[in-house]
This record gives C-alpha cells, structure tokens and sequence, in this order.
C-alpha cells in the first residue's frame, strides 16, 4: 500500500525527471536557437533567400511524422524507445545537416532533425503526467520554459559568433555531442517508469494524416520559391493536402476550438504559428534589411526567449485551477500587441528597437499561454490520454510554425509581384498578427474548464 504523501513535495522520481529533462531541454534549446540565427547564412551560402521557409522549416515537417507516433508508440510501450529513437535520429539529421553540401542534403538533414525532435519532447511530456502530481505540473512546466534561458541568452549569439569569424557548419556538429550526454541523467528515470499494461494504449495513430499534413506543408514552402503560375499550383495541392490531413491528425473540434482539449490545442497551434513563424524570419530581416551582423541578431532573438521564460514564471505563481483557465486569454492578447509593433521591422526608416520591443511583449504573452496550455490540457484528460494529449500538444507545436512558415513563403512571393521590392518582408508580419487573432478566440473557449479529478 502507497503512504500518503504531501501532493506538493517532491518525490525523488520527480526530482530526477526535472533534473534529467532540463538537461535535455537546455540541449534542445540549444539546437533551435542557435541554427535559428544561422539560417540567413546557410541559406545564402547553399541556395538563396527564395527557399528559406523550406530550409528553415522543413525540421517542423519531420517533426510532425514523429510526434503522431511518439504518442502512440509511449502510450503502447513506455517512453525508453521513442525516446532514445528520436535522440538517434535527431543526432544523425544534425550531422547530415552540417556537412551538406548543397541545400537539398542540408534539407534531408533537416527533415531527419524533425522526426528526431518529434520523438524527444512527448516522452517527457507523458512523464511528468505520469508521475507528477497535479499541484506540482506549473511547477515542472515552468522549469521546462527556464531551461531554455541559458540557452537563450548564449545559443544565438554564440552561433552567431561563430557563424561571422568560421563557418555556420558547427554550429549543427556541436549538438551531436552534447545531446547524447544528455541521455544519461534520464536513464534512472526510465527505470523507474511504470510498466504499460495491456490495453491503456490509444489505437495505431492516423500516419496517412500525418504524411498528408507534412506533405501539405511542405508543398507550401516550395511553392513560396517557384514562378507565379507554379507558386499557385503548389498553394492549390498544399492546401488540399492539409485540408484532407489536418482534421484527422488533431483531436475532434479543434478548428471549431471545441471546449476541452480541442480548444487548448488550438489555441497552442495558433500562439506557436504567431511566434515562431516571426522568429523565424527575425535573423533574416535585421541581417538583409537593417544590415545587422549574424552576433547581433542572436541578441535579439534572446530578448524574446527571455521574455517567454518570465512569463512563464508568472503563469506558475497562479494556483487557482479557474484563474489558470483564464492565462491564455492573456497571453494570446500581448502576443497580438506585440505583433503589431513588429509590422515595424522590414521598414529601414524605422529602429529596430520598436519591433523588438514588440517580439519581447510576443515572447512574454508566450510564456504565458504555452506553459498554461501544457498544465490545462494534462489536467482535463485522463492519465490513459496523456500520452495521445502531449502529442497533440507536440503537433501544435510544429504545426503552428510549419503553417506559418509555409504561408509567408506564399505571401512574400506574391508580395514580391505585386509590390515591386517594396518592403519585400512585410507579409510575415500579418501572417503573426492573422494568427494572434485566432489564438485569442480559441482562449475564449478555455475559460473555466473542468480538470478532470486527481488519480
């Protein structure tokens, strides 16, 4: 028989999952932000600026294969395979990355990074509902947000750093190291792990849908690199490929923002897509428009991560579950304020520091609703779905992004025709605000929904 025990105390597995996955989330961290601001470089060095969205966000693509099966896979077998799956395959696609020598190589690497991130995080997501308390979730979801601020604060400018005085090829190699030691602390975890009992898992996940919905992507992101006419035959077969994929992938009801989970991964998605689709196109505005060097525009992407870090260490000092429900209605409100300032940034006539100012508000309105976000949705489901819900939480993670990216490669194709170079990376700034939009309806939804009882 089980002792009772203090629900917000640590148990020592609990302290031993926080340390192993902030060791694992600050190398992940790592890896994003720092090739981040190396993009505007690869891409001028490989291909040119027309394919950046695919070279940039072809990792989102890959990432959405793996997580449908991550979810699947942990919730039938325990978390040890996929997890220790996805730190191979994300090691492997770093390598092929670094060495590419043309930007289709480069683009493959990319694509086996995604199916390897795709298999980290819902691992970890799917422990802390297994094993963490309900009172004690913020907490780990806060912790999760804080490792990424080292990281913040060195990745991108230490990769910008090396990208200006050697080569951006390292940045990709240095991962690989550093990621496979970050294995080792979880193994005592995953030991410790309790075994799946016959019939607790999900059925197979939906892989048609995924192939469809990442296909779908990506024939938006090359569609944004070819002539008019080709660009338009791309947009047609991309968005029928997401129309027919999207809806299968995602929980029942999220693109009506249905209460419960649906609207939780709605609103997750449609934060993510605001964000991270202008951080994205950060590094490479303030190089090709401000002239910025690859160093300085690390800064500025470090602002935002710490901004997202603050707020959520805020959402964690909110305990009440109702108050909680009402965090993403406000963080998806400072992410819209914040996307408006950042509209400023292809204008040369006006200082960057507007629309960084305006990533940082983005990035604090972030931290807000993404944190939040992962507490609510493992609160209103059962610990048998936790392994399906952090997967739809991990595909609105790379959906978000993937949508967004496509749909500015798009908009700035045919912005480039209709405008004549005028401020040629205007439309990304619409795409954030478009989708800030959505996000706060869908919080509308989460307002005062019922956490499920504590097991």
């Amino acid at each position: 028989m089980k002792q009772a025990r203090n629900k917000t105390t640590s148990t020592p597995i609990e302290k031993l999952l926080l340390i192993g996955s902030v060791v694992l989330i600050t190398c992940l961290a790592f890896e994003a932000l720092a090739t981040t601001n190396a993009m505007p470089t690869v891409v001028a060095d490989l291909g040119g600026d027309r394919w950046y969205s695919l070279a940039a966000g072809m990792v989102l693509a890959g990432q959405i294969l793996s997580t449908t099966i991550a979810g699947w896979w942990a919730d039938k077998m325990g978390v040890r395979r996929p997890l220790v799956f996805g730190m191979t395959m994300f090691s492997l696609g770093a390598l092929a990355a670094g060495v590419a020598p043309n930007l289709a190589v480069f683009i493959v690497g990319r694509a086996i990074q995604g199916l390897g991130s795709g298999m980290i995080m819902v691992p970890l997501y799917v422990m802390v509902g297994d094993v963490v308390s309900n009172e004690r979730r913020p907490f780990f979801f806060a912790v999760f947000s804080f490792a990424w601020v080292l990281p913040s604060m060195i990745g991108p400018s230490i990769a910008g750093y090396i990208v200006q005085h050697w080569s951006w090829r390292p940045v990709f190699w240095l991962i690989i190291p550093i990621a496979l030691a970050a294995l080792l602390p979880l193994i005592p975890i995953l030991r410790r792990m309790p075994a799946k009992e016959p019939g607790e898992a999900t059925p197979p996940p939906a892989f048609v849908a995924a192939l469809l919905t990442s296909a779908g992507i990506v024939a938006l992101q090359i569609a944004g690199g070819l002539s008019e006419v080709s660009m338009w035959i791309g947009v047609i077969i991309g968005a029928a490929l997401l129309v027919i994929g999207m809806p299968r992938l995602l929980p029942k009801g999220t693109f009506k923002a249905s209460t419960g989970v649906p609207s939780i991964v709605a609103m997750r998605m449609a934060i993510m897509a605001a964000l991270i689709g202008a951080e994205f196109f950060l590094p490479l505005v303030l190089d090709r428009v401000h002239g910025w060097s690859p160093a300085s525009t690390g800064w500025a992407i470090a602002i935002g991560s710490v901004a997202w870090t603050i707020g959520s260490w805020a959402q964690a000092r909110v305990a009440l579950w109702e108050s909680r429900t009402k965090i993403p209605g406000v963080g998806s409100s400072l992410i819209l304020l914040g996307a408006l300032l950042v509209v400023t940034m292809p204008m040369q006539s006006i200082s960057p520091a507007v629309s960084i100012t305006g990533f940082a508000i983005m990035g604090l309105g972030q931290g807000l609703a993404h944190s939040t976000s992962s507490d609510l949705a493992l609160g209103v489901a059962a610990k048998s779905r936790h392994g399906d819900v952090s997967a739809s939480l991990q595909l609105a993670d790379a959906l978000g992004p993937a949508l967004a990216m496509g749909l500015s490669s798009v908009a700035l194709s045919g912005w480039a025709h209709l405008s004549g170079g005028v401020s040629p990376y205007l439309p990304t700034s619409f795409v954030s605000i478009s989708f800030a939009i959505l996000a706060i309806f869908a919080s509308t939804r989460i307002i005062g929904v019922k956490r499920v009882a504590s097991i």
